[in-house]
Parts: structure tokens; sequence; C-alpha cells
């Protein structure tokens, strides 16, 4: 059956064999609970319920019932829920799942923080725009470090696996893509009220990413200037400095000696 992308849900499918088996090799997930994003034609799914316990595939497209049918019926393991995924609650299908997608670019910041957000959810591996993937392993210094690569490499282990480039698609993106591998720390930095500290204080800190720490700082609480200038010099940091030069470590040490109401 032939199928016609939609670009309503992002649908651009990977089809080089080779790639496909190479993500699911370096995914891990050899005997375990496995959650598919978009399935789509099925290229990667046939390769994870090879591997894995058990697969659940979420796919919001249902004309591809056709396409995805036979092979739901060729493997016992997986199952394939014509759903949107966003909307759905995992915790019905296991504490130790493991996700791998070929994630459309559209909804790839909300799919990232649902998987921080469920417990169950472990490790991710999952390709997405190239840009994107940058942002997220991105260093203090670099132009692509924000609040996202802050969030997401205080809860996990995060690294690029491999690009993409967009001609291995069909129909061909605007864009190359990569494949990012998230791997969830087992034990937080911080306690559940620090933590709340410093989610505010990073999205603050690069509201307006021009501007100094301390201008974001005194535009998000009303600290006069001069209380955050000693702050900040308190801790070893130059009082004009911006967030994108702060590292993670250093977010971790403001947020447990943050001295403020919020």
């Amino acid at each position: 059956m032939q199928h016609q992308a939609k670009k309503r849900y992002g649908q651009n499918f990977l089809r080089d064999k080779n790639l496909l088996k190479k993500i699911v090799n370096e995914s891990n997930i050899k005997d375990k609970d496995v959650i598919e994003v978009g399935p789509g034609q099925g290229a990667l799914t046939s390769f994870l319920a090879d591997q894995a316990k058990s697969v659940v595939c979420f796919e919001i497209d249902k004309s591809l019932k056709p396409i995805l049918n036979p092979i739901e019926l060729s493997y016992p393991n997986l199952k394939i829920i014509y759903e949107d995924f966003m909307d759905q609650d995992l915790t019905a299908f296991g504490d130790d799942l493991h996700v791998v997608a070929n994630v459309p670019y559209y909804i790839t910041t909300p799919i990232i923080f649902k998987l921080l957000e469920t417990k169950q959810i472990k490790t991710a591996s999952l390709m997405i725009q190239k840009e994107v993937c940058d942002r997220l392993v991105s260093k203090p210094g670099s132009k692509t470090y924000n609040s996202l690569s802050v969030v997401l490499q205080y809860f996990t282990n995060v690294y690029k696996m491999l690009d993409v480039k967009r001609h291995m698609f069909y129909p061909k993106p605007n864009v190359d893509s990569a494949v990012v591998r998230i791997e969830k720390r087992n034990t937080p930095f911080l306690s559940q009220e620090k933590e709340k500290i410093f989610l505010d204080i990073v999205k603050s800190a690069f509201k307006q990413k021009r501007k100094t720490l301390t201008n974001n700082w005194f535009e998000a609480y009303q600290i006069p200037k001069e209380d955050i200038h000693e702050f900040l010099i308190s801790l070893q940091l130059d009082p004009n400095i911006r967030a994108e030069k702060i590292t993670l470590e250093k977010y971790i040490e403001i947020a447990k000696v943050w001295p403020y109401d919020l």
C-alpha cells in the first residue's frame, strides 16, 4: 500500500535498514519494555520487536493501519495503539520503560518533557532535528546552550548517538537530523524543595539571552540589583555574567544557597 506522508503529523519516514539496526543495537533494549512514538510505516518497529521483551507503539495516523497491522500480527510482543502519545498515561505499561522513536519535529520539546515527567521511563533514544540535538547536549559558553540544555542535563546523562542526513528520509525534510540518547539519573542532585528553586532560577536566567543574569533575575523576582551582585560575587561569579556562561554544577550550587523568595 502506498501511503501519503502527512505534513500535519510531521511525517518523514526513515528506510535505511543498516541505520535502523544501529539505532536499535545502541539503544540497549534487549529483553526490555519499549515504547515507540509514531511508528509510521513500521520500519523501526520490526527491529525493536526482534529484540525487546515488549513493544507498545502509539500512532496518531489511523490511515497507517493497513501497513502496520500485518507487522503487529507478526509479533506476539507488539501492540499498536492508534492514539496520541501525548494524551497517554504510561504507568500501565510497566515500571522500567525505554523509548525509541523518530520524533516529529514539531512536538520534540513536549515529548522530551513528558519523558522527564514520567518516572517509569528510564531511557530514550530519539531521532530529532540536529539543531535541537545540538542544544540538548551543548556546554556552557556555546551559542546553543540554553535553559533546556541545563534542565535536561540536570535530570539525565545526554549525548548524541549519531547524525542522520536529510536524504535518508522520505519525504526529504529541509534539515538534517540526529539521534540523541537520554539516560535518567538514578539519584537527584537536590532535594525536591531545592529542585523547584533550581528549575525556576534556570528558566528565569535565560528569559532574555542578551541580558545579564542580574537583569534577568531582577525582572523575574524584583530583587535589588546590588543584592544580586553581592550574591554572585559570594559565589565567585562575575556580577555581569550571562546565563549561558554558567555550568550545570554552578546552577546547582546557586540553588542550594539561594536566599530569596520566589
